[in-house]
């Protein structure tokens, strides 16, 4: 049973990573003026595919760190891990509040405050994702 959880919980990363890739090639089209805007039904799909994705991988990382407790909880790469997690899940809903400036007008033409969070956010959500990952693969491997 643990390695089905396993699975599903891989198959929520490739998920995620497969919405991450379409929303980003769309966002970087977008930076870079290629597109003037964007679609709002596009963007809340990639948002909604993501989204379900990273419920689905906190699900099965919850049944999967059950029996492991009592060891992971003593392990500081664990809460880092987990930083990393809850660092993904607000920016889940900045995203949420960021997505619709990419269907009113080019990048460009923001304001650099309309700029820097979506920015900010662009790195978090980079950063998190690929920090949990690694940090995974050493707990784990």
């Amino acid at each position: 049973m643990d390695d089905l959880i396993l699975y599903i919980h891989i198959a929520g990363l490739a998920l995620a990573a497969l919405g991450m890739l379409y929303a980003d090639s769309q966002a970087l089209a977008w930076l870079r003026g290629k597109k003037d805007v964007l679609l709002h039904q596009h963007i809340l799909r990639a948002h909604h595919v993501v989204s379900v994705a990273l419920s689905l991988i906190i699900l099965t990382g919850l049944i999967l760190f059950w029996p492991m407790r009592d060891y992971l909880l003593g392990q500081p790469l664990f809460w880092m891990k987990m930083a990393f997690v809850g660092a993904l899940v607000i920016n889940a809903f900045v995203i949420e509040k960021l997505m619709h400036l990419p269907t009113r007008g080019s990048f460009a033409s923001l304001t650099k405050k309309q700029k820097i969070p979506l920015m900010l956010s662009g790195a978090v959500s980079a950063a998190s994702w690929v920090g949990a990952a690694i940090l995974a693969l050493v707990l784990f491997w």
